[in-house]
């Protein structure tokens, strides 16, 4: 599938879905949101001088780990 690794996430997540229901989806998305509290957190120091379209592009950048990480988590468990 092509597009972006944030689309191919909610792609992914929305299948997820699907297949083991919303409570595993909740999981998964409670993981995601942790790990870009932590990624904001861990960064903030640099990206919040950038004007906020500039800050958003960057962020999802570094998120970029985190939906292949989520992506791979949830194919490992049957998705695919």
């Amino acid at each position: 599938m092509e597009g972006s690794t944030r689309e191919r996430f909610l792609h992914a997540l929305m299948q997820y879905q699907e297949r083991f229901g919303q409570e595993k989806a909740s999981a998964i998305q409670e993981k995601f949101w942790q790990s870009r509290e932590q990624i904001e957190a861990d960064n903030a120091s640099e990206i919040d001088w950038f004007p906020s379209w500039k800050k958003s592009q960057i962020l999802e950048d570094l998120l970029a780990k985190t939906y292949l990480d989520l992506i791979a988590e949830m194919e490992r468990e049957g998705l695919s």
